[in-house]
C-alpha cells in the first residue's frame, strides 16, 4: 500500500463533506445532535466505553486547556485528546498520549465509517459532516487502544455540537465571549447557554473565571443538572518573568503552591494554567503528584498560541489571537512583555470582525503588513485593505505569509519585534516558515 497517496484518497473523500471550518453554509443543517446519535448507532456506540471523559467548551482556550490536562495526565496514563482545528496536517487532531494518530491507521478507520454508513447516507439521502466523521474517528481509536481518560474539546457551541454524544465524568469551560454569533447567537446569554449545553447529570463542572452573565448561566445550568460546580479561584504569587522564551511565575490553588514554566506567553496563559490545575485537583482514581502536574506544565507545547521565537535576529510573538476577547489580551501580553515598538503580520478569517485588529493598530502605531493564508476561509485581502483605508491606516501588502514575513524583516532592525496574529492560520503558516528556515 503506498501510504502517502491512500492518505491523501481519504483526506480527499473527507472533504467532501459538508466542512464548517472551510464553508459557513446554512443550507447543511448540521447544528443538531439526532444525526450525531444515528451516526453513533450504526458505529455501535464508539462514544460508550470505560474511559473517564473531560468535555472541554468555551471561546477561547479550550484548546490550550485540552493540552495542558492530556500533557500532565499522560504522564502516569495512556491519554486520548481530540481538538480542532489541525495546523498543518488532519492527524495532529487525534493523538493519544500526546502523539498524532498514525496514518495507517487514519486511513483504516475512515474506510471503516464509510463502509458502515454508505447504505444509510445512500437511502436516507443525508449526508454526515467532516466534523461528525472525525470525532467518530477519535472515539473508536480511543476505545480501540484502550485509554484511561478521554479530553475532548468541543468544535462549536457545546448543546448540539457532535462531540456532546458522549456522557462525560466532568466539564470544563474557559471564559465565554462573542464568537460564531452567526451560529450560537450574538448575545453572551444565548452564546453561553450553548457552550453550558455539555453539562451533565450529577458530575463536576469546572469553570474558569467568567463574565457574571456567562457564569449566572453555568450556575443555574448546574443547578438545575445537580451538578458539582467549582469555580476557578487562584492568586499569582510572583511577578510574570520571561526567561528563554517562556513564562514563568509562581500560583496557589486551593492552598497549593506552583512552579509554572509556561511555553505559552501572556497573563491569560496562566489562567489557562490553573484552570487545568484545579480539573486535575478534582479527577478522582487518577492521581498525580505536584511535581507531575509541574512537570506536565512545563512538556506542553500549545503552538501558535503566544509562542515567543527568535529568527534572523528579530523577535517573533506568534499568536492565534482573532476576536476581540483575544486581541485584548493580546495587548495586555505587549504591554507586559513585549516592545510597544513592533511590526505587525496580520490577516483575517471570513466573518471575523476586523475592529479590533485597527483598534490595536491604532494604539501601538505599529507598522503593519496584511497578508492572507492559504485557508479557504481567508479573508480576501482587498476586503481588508478597504477597512484600513477607511480607517487611514498606513500599511504594506502582500500576497501570502511567504511574503509577509519577507517584507517584515527588510522592514525592521534586529532585535525588534515581529507578531504575527488575526488568524490561527496565519500564525501557523509563519511559524511553519521559521521552523522550517531557521538560521
Amino acid at each position: 500500500m503506498n501510504l502517502d497517496f491512500e492518505y491523501q484518497k481519504v483526506i480527499n473523500n473527507l472533504e467532501q463533506r459538508f466542512n464548517f471550518e472551510k464553508k459557513e453554509d446554512s443550507k447543511f443543517d448540521f447544528f443538531k445532535l439526532d444525526r450525531s446519535l444515528k451516526l453513533m448507532d450504526l458505529l455501535e456506540s464508539p462514544n460508550e466505553s470505560n474511559a473517564l471523559n473531560i468535555h472541554i467548551a468555551g471561546t477561547n482556550g479550550k484548546g490550550s486547556v485540552s493540552s495542558l490536562l492530556s500533557s500532565v495526565l499522560s504522564l502516569n496514563y495512556k491519554v486520548g485528546l481530540y481538538s480542532s482545528p489541525h495546523l498543518y496536517d488532519y492527524t495532529e487532531r487525534i493523538k493519544i498520549n500526546k502523539k498524532n494518530i498514525s496514518k495507517k491507521d487514519f486511513i483504516h478507520i475512515y474506510n471503516f465509517i464509510e463502509k458502515k454508513i454508505l447504505d444509510y447516507e445512500k437511502i436516507s439521502g443525508k449526508t454526515f459532516s467532516f466534523f461528525e466523521v472525525l470525532t467518530a474517528m477519535s472515539f473508536i481509536y480511543f476505545k480501540k487502544n484502550k485509554v484511561d481518560i478521554n479530553v475532548i474539546e468541543t468544535g462549536i457551541g457545546g448543546t448540539y455540537d457532535t462531540t456532546n454524544v458522549i456522557k462525560s465524568d466532568i466539564q470544563v469551560i474557559t471564559p465565554i465571549s462573542y464568537d460564531h454569533q452567526n451560529v450560537l447567537g450574538d448575545t453572551i446569554k444565548s452564546i453561553s447557554e450553548n457552550k453550558a449545553g455539555i453539562i451533565k447529570q450529577n458530575s463536576t463542572v469546572i469553570t474558569s473565571k467568567q463574565i457574571s452573565e456567562a457564569l449566572e448561566i453555568i450556575r443555574k445550568k448546574s443547578a438545575e443538572k445537580k451538578s458539582k460546580l467549582i469555580e476557578l479561584n487562584y492568586s499569582i504569587k510572583s511577578k510574570l518573568s520571561i526567561k528563554d522564551f517562556r513564562m514563568n511565575t509562581l500560583i496557589e490553588i486551593n492552598g497549593d503552591e506552583y512552579n509554572i514554566s509556561s511555553n505559552s506567553v501572556g497573563r491569560h496563559y496562566i489562567d489557562n494554567v490553573a484552570l487545568a490545575i484545579n480539573t486535575l485537583n478534582y479527577i478522582e482514581k487518577f492521581e498525580l503528584t505536584k511535581f507531575q502536574i509541574e512537570k506536565g506544565i512545563k512538556n506542553n507545547v500549545w503552538p501558535c498560541r503566544g509562542n515567543i521565537k527568535k529568527f534572523k535576529d528579530r523577535i517573533f510573538f506568534i499568536d492565534g489571537a482573532h476576536n476581540e476577547s483575544g486581541f485584548k489580551k493580546l495587548e495586555l501580553s505587549i504591554k507586559e512583555f513585549l516592545d510597544k515598538n513592533f511590526t505587525l503580520i496580520f490577516g483575517l478569517n471570513k466573518n471575523h470582525d476586523i475592529n479590533p485588529v485597527i483598534n490595536l493598530i491604532k494604539r501601538f502605531k505599529c507598522k503593519t503588513i496584511i497578508s492572507q493564508s492559504d485557508h479557504p476561509k481567508s479573508e480576501n485581502i482587498e476586503n481588508i485593505e478597504k477597512k484600513l483605508k477607511y480607517n487611514r491606516i498606513d500599511y504594506i501588502k502582500s500576497e501570502n505569509s511567504k511574503e509577509a514575513l519577507d517584507i517584515s524583516l527588510e522592514e525592521s532592525k534586529i532585535n525588534e519585534t515581529i507578531i504575527a496574529a488575526g488568524s490561527i492560520f496565519i500564525a501557523a503558516e509563519i511559524s511553519k516558515l521559521i521552523n522550517n528556515d531557521r538560521q
